[in-house]
């Protein structure tokens, strides 16, 4: 279920690039966050198939990682508006501080493990 809804949303993504209310900056943030999380959970089935489950797990983490850009996305909306930031000044940096931490986050585990 987790990688036909993967597959669905990553490419659903990739539809709505153009429509994003930050201008081609978010697009790229939004539409390169869809890739990296497709590209995990490829990978991580690959792995999957060839029963190289240390490597299918750590994609799985990534993608994992990725996927929760959605809840990132919104504690970092709810501080911006608590913070009384207006949201035209911080959507499109918003694009990319949803994902691109989380991912550093997680790499930095699987270095350290």
């Amino acid at each position: 279920m987790y990688v036909a809804s993967v597959l669905m949303s990553g490419l659903a993504a990739f539809a709505l690039f153009g429509s994003s209310i930050g201008g081609l900056n978010a697009d790229l943030g939004f539409s390169l966050l869809s890739a990296a999380w497709l590209f995990a959970t490829v990978r991580a089935i690959q792995h999957a198939r060839n029963q190289n489950w240390d490597a299918h797990q750590r994609w799985m983490i990534r993608s994992f990682s990725l996927c929760f850009a959605a809840v990132t996305l919104r504690i970092y909306l709810g501080a911006f508006f608590a913070l009384g930031v207006p949201f035209e000044q911080f959507y499109t940096a918003l694009a990319w501080l949803c994902w691109v931490p989380n991912l550093v986050v997680v790499e930095w585990f699987l270095l350290k493990r």
